[in-house]
């Protein structure tokens, strides 16, 4: 369907995409990146909202070129800060934005059904809270029912219900559509997408499945620590991927060591947090 090849976007001479080359056939796909990878950027150049600086960019095999009207026609991308007019009751604000893209409202009671918007159809968007507007938000881009949906950061103020009630949907609708999703938040990834795609620094430094991430992440090692202390020489030595308070005084550390064994602790399986951060710490490649 979508197709990006050697794509890079600058801005004031930095990579805000470096060399990024993806094949969108349809399905479920989440982008994971911390703030600045290049996320939103992606988003709204498959969105045809921005051009790239260098690269190929087709759509059904056919290149776009600096046309991006067939693109546009074919996208909804809901970015992740909604500007929205806070006098406009929310039902009434969806069915004015479905008018401007002409798009059929048809789905508008559904999609507010379905994200338990019900009783705020009539109430103006300012006295709405910003997890209840994330949520007309998500009814407006779903209603557009349009072949490829563009999420930026979906899940951002929505509770773990909520999470769940959009991961279902995503699930159902991904069987017919391109979906495309960024987020922070890496437990999203294990239970919504089949695929992962990680940017770092602009560039994509993993595309496959999280089992595949898991599969090449570093042993994993579990420590008690009594002091600060022994935390910093765990950190001089590796990356720590999770600190909590352990029973007492003492500290539990999850970490990747730098270098090959004996180690502190006691291996342990890894997750995709650990996948993730070890991917990160190597940065681009």
């Amino acid at each position: 369907m979508i197709e990006l090849n050697g794509v890079t976007k600058t801005r004031a001479g930095l990579a805000a995409l470096d060399d990024v080359t993806l094949e969108l056939d349809g399905g479920l796909t989440a982008l994971l990146g911390r703030n600045g990878a290049g996320k939103s950027t992606l988003l709204s150049i498959l969105a045809g909202l921005m051009f790239e600086s260098s690269g190929r960019f087709s759509l059904r095999a056919q290149p776009l070129g600096r046309r991006r009207a067939a693109l546009r026609a074919e996208t909804t991308l809901l970015p992740q800060d909604l500007v929205v007019d806070p006098r406009a009751p929310a039902e009434e604000f969806v069915r004015y934005l479905l008018r401007l893209r002409g798009r059929p409202d048809r789905l508008v009671g559904e999609m507010f059904e379905r994200f338990g918007l019900n009783g705020v159809a009539r109430r103006p968007l300012g006295e709405l809270s910003g997890g209840t507007r994330r949520r007309v938000g998500l009814a407006y881009a779903c209603a557009c029912d349009t072949p490829i949906l563009l999420l930026d950061e979906p899940t951002q103020g929505l509770d773990p219900l909520e999470r769940l009630a959009l991961a279902d949907y995503l699930t159902e609708i991904g069987r017919s559509k391109l979906v495309v999703y960024s987020t922070h938040i890496i437990s999203d990834v294990s239970w919504i997408a089949p695929r992962l795609v990680v940017l770092d620094q602009g560039r994509v430094v993993h595309d496959g499945s999280p089992d595949k991430l898991l599969a090449a992440t570093p042993p994993v090692f579990e420590v008690s620590c009594p002091t600060g202390a022994d935390v910093e020489r765990i950190r001089a030595n590796g990356l720590v991927t999770r600190l909590a308070r352990g029973d007492g005084d003492d500290y539990a550390v999850r970490w990747i060591p730098s270098t090959a064994g004996p180690h502190d602790g006691a291996e342990v399986e890894p997750t995709l947090d650990d996948a993730y951060l070890a991917l990160c710490a190597q940065g681009p490649r």
